[in-house]
């Protein structure tokens, strides 16, 4: 996999469709921030879009959908 460009993530804001389209192509785009790496973003293969059918088939909801995942988040 190739490493299309490294980019800060204020020029990935305000080129996000030009650098999606680049990541389609080339392979790998690295998001930097304070030129430290935060984001690699990759393309997904086709094949693996798939194999992710029927992941969560079988898989069960325990308790009430919206409830808050985290206790007293409600009350902020």
């Amino acid at each position: 996999m190739n490493i299309a460009s490294h980019i800060s993530k204020h020029e990935f804001v305000q080129h996000t469709s030009r650098y999606l389209k680049l990541c389609e192509k080339e392979g790998v785009v690295i998001i930097t921030h304070h030129d430290q790496p935060t984001l690699c973003l990759t393309p997904i293969k086709r094949k693996s879009i798939y194999d992710l059918r029927g992941l969560l088939k079988g898989m069960k909801i325990v308790g009430d959908i919206n409830e808050p995942v985290f206790p007293g988040f409600d009350k902020w």
